[in-house]
């Protein structure tokens, strides 16, 4: 099991610096039931707001967690319904909203 997960890992391609307005709106149809997609959205855990993904993760992390075909706490297989590109400018519109942890909601 462990050498399969190896395997995919190094067969996925690494991600492109993406359109953060594309992803944005990519955001608000797919990912928006479920997580605050928002820039001055709340910072939660459970699911995470984007912001809090932004803080928490890497780019690189990011795009995997999106583009592995493996769900997560519910989340649908939203890698296997998105191109890369499209994966790509999520992981470009979540690392925009990076902020220091404790930052006010609203400043960026």
């Amino acid at each position: 099991m462990v050498y399969s997960l190896g395997v995919a890992l190094t067969a996925l391609p690494a991600f492109a610096a993406g359109d953060p307005d594309q992803g944005r709106a990519l955001a608000k149809e797919w990912c928006s039931e479920c997580h605050d997609v928002s820039a001055n959205g709340a910072f939660k855990l459970d699911p995470p707001s984007f912001a809090a993904v932004a803080v928490y993760r890497s780019e690189e992390q990011i795009f995997s967690r999106i583009s592995l075909p493996a769900p997560h706490h519910g989340m649908p297989r939203i890698g296997l319904i998105l191109d890369l590109e499209a994966v790509d400018d999520l992981v470009a519109y979540i690392a925009s909203l990076e902020r220091p942890i404790g930052a006010a909601n609203g400043s960026n």
